[in-house]
């Protein structure tokens, strides 16, 4: 059973201040050398260490990565296309040549790199400050179905398999859920999304099937 706690959460925003009705000049050149990046997690599926090049097409740059088995590994590109070339440590080539495009004015700060093109599951978890939870009893008659089974219960939705997957979850593969979550104010509830491998997920479901209940840790480097 989660923990909930209430948080009161207050928006700031920038505030430019003029004292003394007063003016200054500044330095702007620093913009002509500014590169927009984004965060690119590269998720390996496969049972062995896998080599990621990553080679620029608009731009003269290259990225190297090793990442090991069922792992995801992080690094920062600036947006743009690329052709993405994934060797294995067996020399088994698993990307070869593919482009893919990370536009800026898409505005996504964050992508993964999905080397097996494996489908994703984002599971939607309710986090809420209320005591009487029969207002949410309908909220667990929602199933999910995936390749012909339905799950009971369950509220998640199929993001299809794809090299570049732009974010749209709160926590990646290789974060749990937290025990407790902010709330806006005067909030009682808000959900939270959560990533997986279609694979994993599955068995997640079927072990839980089996035995009826599990502790899902969040990590996804055990299968």
């Amino acid at each position: 059973m989660k923990n909930f706690k209430l948080f009161l959460v207050a928006a700031v925003g920038a505030l430019m201040i003029s004292c003394g009705g007063g003016s200054y000049d500044y330095d702007d050149s620093y913009l002509d050398d500014y590169i927009a990046t984004t965060s690119l997690y590269v998720d390996n599926s496969a049972d062995t260490n896998v080599n990621v090049t990553l080679t620029g097409i608009d731009r003269d740059t290259t990225f190297e990565i090793e990442v090991a088995s069922y792992s995801l590994e992080y690094i920062s590109v600036p947006y743009g296309k690329y052709t993405v070339d994934a060797v294995t440590c067996l020399d088994s080539v698993i990307i070869d040549g593919e482009e893919i495009f990370m536009d800026e004015d898409d505005y996504k700060y964050s992508y993964n790199l999905n080397l097996s093109k494996e489908d994703y599951i984002m599971e939607n978890m309710k986090y809420t400050v209320q005591t009487d939870y029969s207002s949410l009893l309908n909220e667990l008659e929602t199933s999910f179905t995936y390749k012909g089974e339905t799950y009971e219960g369950i509220d998640a939705t199929v993001i299809p398999g794809a090299l570049l997957v732009p974010n749209q979850w709160d926590y990646n593969l290789d974060t749990e859920y937290p025990e407790e979550v902010e709330v806006s104010s005067g909030a009682t509830s808000t959900t939270k999304t959560k990533l997986y491998r279609a694979s994993t997920f599955v068995l997640y479901l079927t072990l839980y099937e089996i035995f009826g209940d599990y502790e899902d840790d969040g990590e996804e480097t055990l299968w």
